[in-house]
This record gives structure tokens, sequence and C-alpha cells, in this order.
């Protein structure tokens, strides 16, 4: 069930009446949260019926590590272990599967585990390792631990939120306010736009061409393509981020940010503090600073420590060179970072002055490194992706294949991800601010427009495949 589709929306309908009428019964609510998580994860296979036992295991692990006295370091030790185990080896089974599949063997199950559940792992981790580290106490509630460990609006393709703050809000009193409808009412609309009439376009008139047969396009067009495709991902995934805050937000639930303007970025340590923050704080908080650094060579130590990390992230994608490529250029690229930033502070200072020219020269080395990177990350494979570098190094200039049309939407999408956040904001005011009528008749013109458009077919989300 594609969150970009009719039956999604009909079902979040359906799911928001039923928690706003049992608003009165806490137990009765947790049982509906609980039962249409189900429910959505038997529309991809009936076998993600099982997971509530493997969320069961991490619930009773939270319980075990509480219980037991600091002083017995050796026994919680275990216990966090048991769940890392548990979890990464359910991540790292599904991972596996298209590897299997495609090789001959089990190719015939492959069928039924469309999702990786790799969101699923790290919001199950972060429970277990924050009760480890003392900053949260577990729940002593199944039925609340059910309700937002397998979170449907998450499941798919994040953002990954911290179990212990759903907790928190879970029993908080869903406060539907017109702002919070009219917030959650715009940002659906919004990720509909982003999906279905800038990324889908993108993908279906360029992207997918340029990187099936680059041999037949020229370096401009090639180019351009890969511009395109640094597009649709931001307003696929993004466009994701914002339906699935959207839901949060009338289940009573803040999820977390994921995007705030990436392509602006200076430098690429501050460009994924601004692309899949939640990913890029999970790899942070739970990976990165728990690897041994030494202060006293701390750009060897930290930069061996990126590289490490952002390996392990780019395979956490897909078990490939291509990913393992992508990973590892962004953890040389941000040691990179690391070291400038200690030279630039041991020279002028921690506040030296940056110019307009060195922002600018930054943002656009930037932007173009992260865009020779992308190559790898959705080249089907190394031969791909150097295919597609050769392309650029040709330097042909014919463009025949960019239309104006193609051109306007590119442009367009360059426009609207850099509009600021206040603007977004003050829209959200206003749209709280209409009749329900008039959000219902804006909603059916948006419908109606993106059919018009772009049809009713949309193509999956593309985080959705890791």
């Amino acid at each position: 069930m594609l969150v970009s589709t009719a039956p999604f929306f009909v079902f979040l309908a359906a799911v928001c009446l039923l928690c706003w009428l049992t608003q009165q019964w806490p137990r009765m609510r947790l049982a509906v949260l609980a039962l249409v998580n189900l429910f959505f994860l038997a529309k991809f296979s009936m076998v993600y019926l099982a997971l509530p036992v493997a969320a069961s295991f991490d619930f009773l692990i939270g319980r075990a590590i509480c219980a037991t006295p600091n002083s017995e370091t050796l026994r919680r030790r275990l216990l966090l272990t048991a769940s890392i185990v548990l979890n990464l080896a359910l991540m790292g089974s599904l991972k596996l599967m298209p590897l299997m599949a495609a090789s001959g063997w089990m190719k015939s199950l492959a069928w039924l585990f469309p999702l990786s559940l790799s969101f699923y792992c790290f919001q199950s981790l972060t429970y277990t390792i924050d009760i480890y580290r003392g900053e949260i106490e577990p729940t002593q509630d199944w039925l609340s631990y059910q309700s937002v460990a397998l979170l449907f609006p998450v499941m798919t393709a994040g953002p990954i939120p911290r179990t212990g703050k759903l907790l928190k809000q879970l029993a908080a009193r869903v406060q539907l306010t017109d702002a919070v409808a009219g917030r959650a009412l715009l940002l659906i609309g919004v990720g509909l736009v982003k999906k279905l009439l800038i990324a889908d376009y993108l993908a279906n008139n360029l992207v997918n061409r340029v990187f099936d047969t680059p041999s037949l396009y020229s370096s401009v067009e090639i180019l351009a393509g890969v511009y395109g495709y640094a597009l649709q991902l931001f307003f696929d995934f993004s466009g994701y981020t914002d339906i699935a805050i959207a839901a949060g937000l009338l289940l009573g639930f803040d999820l977390p940010e994921n995007f705030k303007r990436p392509y602006l970025s200076v430098n690429v340590a501050e460009f994924w503090r601004r692309w899949h923050i939640s990913f890029s704080e999970w790899l942070r908080d739970y990976l990165f600073d728990v690897l041994p650094k030494r202060r006293k060579w701390p750009v060897l130590s930290f930069g061996y420590a990126f590289i490490i990390t952002f390996a392990l992230g780019g395979l956490w994608h897909g078990l490939s060179w291509t990913f393992l490529i992508w990973g590892l250029m962004h953890g040389v690229a941000l040691g990179v970072v690391f070291a400038w930033t200690q030279w630039k502070t041991r020279r002028w200072g921690r506040n030296a002055p940056v110019s307009w020219w060195g922002r600018t020269l930054g943002w656009m080395l930037t932007f173009n490194y992260v865009c020779l990177a992308w190559i790898f990350f959705r080249a089907t494979s190394v031969g791909n992706a150097l295919e597609i570098m050769r392309g650029l190094g040709e330097w042909s200039f014919s463009v025949g294949n960019l239309t104006p049309l193609l051109l306007g939407v590119m442009l367009l999408a360059a426009i609207l991800h850099s509009l600021p956040v206040k603007g977004f904001d003050v829209a959200a005011e206003w749209a709280g601010r209409l009749p329900f009528w008039a959000q219902g008749l804006a909603m059916a013109a948006l419908v109606l427009l993106i059919e018009t458009l772009a049809g009713r077919v949309s193509a999956p989300f593309v985080y959705g495949n890791f």
C-alpha cells in the first residue's frame, strides 16, 4: 500500500476516525493502533504478521536491562547484544534476499519480503540502546510498545523516530487543532506534488533513460540526468516524509524532520545535517560516537571513524559495490572537512569569518561532489557508473532530448527546494484558518490536477527498497 495512492488515504482516514472515536478509552485506542499497524504490514505480505514477536523480544529485553543493576555489566551487555543481534540479523537476512534471488537461490520466496524492515530495526535499536545508556525508562505496557514499535507511517521509508519519544507522545491526549489539521493537510498536498508531479516525472522522462542507456545521450544530457536524479531523489524521499509526518500529526505523533534544503549546504558535513536527518543522527549517536578515537591524532582517528560509519551506512542501502563506493566517498569527504576545520580553527580561531565567495565556492563544490556520489548510488553497477562518467568526460553538447517542459520542471524543482522553511510555516498557518469545506475543496482540486498531469500510476518510493 503506497502512501501516495488513494487506498492509503482511505485507510488513513479510517484509522484517524477510529482513533478519535476511541480517545476516551485509552486501551481501546492502543488496540486500534496495534491492529491497524498489522493490517498495513499485511497488505505488503502476511509474513510480516510475525513482526510483533520480534518487537516483543525488544520489549522484554528493555525491561530486563532496566531491572539489571548497573554493577552487573556483563549481563546488561549480553542483553543489549541480544537485541542488536536480533535486529541486525533480521535486517541482514532481508538485505541478502535480493542477492539470493538474483543467484537463483530462494528466488521463489523473494516476493514474500517486499519490505526490508530497516527502518523498523533502527527504531527498535534506539529503544534498547537508550535504556542501556539510562536515557529513557522502559514501558511496562506491551500494547503501548507494539503500537509505536510498528507505527505504520514510518515502516516503509522512515523517518526514524526514537521509540522513547513516541511512547511519551502516545501517553498524551491527541489535540487535533485547526493549526495541526491544516499543517497535516498541507504536508500531504506538498508530498503528493513532490512525488507525483516532480519526482516521477523526472524519473520517467530523463533519469531512467539516461542511466539505462547513457551511450545514447550527450555529455550535457547526461549531466542533466545526474542533476535530475539529485532532484528526483530529494523530492521522492522528502515527499514520502511529508506524508508520513502528516499522518503522524493526525494520530498525535510529532515525527522528526528529515530534510532542510540539503543542496544548499556549503560542505558535506552540513549536507548530512540537512539530508535524511533522522538517519544521519542515528549513525552519529549509535555508531560514530561509540567508535574509539584518540585526541592525540584527531584527524586520523575521526577520519577512520567517518569512513567506517559511512561505509556501513552505504552497505545498509544495499550489499553492492556501488553503495559501498557511495558511502566511502561521503566518509572520505567528511574526513577532509573535519581536517580542514581543524586546520582553520588552529590558524584563525573558531569564529573565523567566511566570505560570500567562500560560501559560494563551498556550495558549488559540495553540490557537484554530492551529485558525483549520487551516480554510484543510482547506477545498477560500477560499470554503469563508469559509463556515465565517461559520457560526462566526452564533452559532447547535444541537447535534443532536453525539452522545455523538462527543463521547466527541473527549474521549478530547484526553486521549490530552495524556498525558506518559514514560507511553509506561513502557508500552514493560513491553511489552518480555512474552513473544513475549503480545505476539502483544495485537496480535491489538487488530486484532480495530479490525475490530469501525472495520471493515476505512482512508482514505488526509492527509499522503500532500503
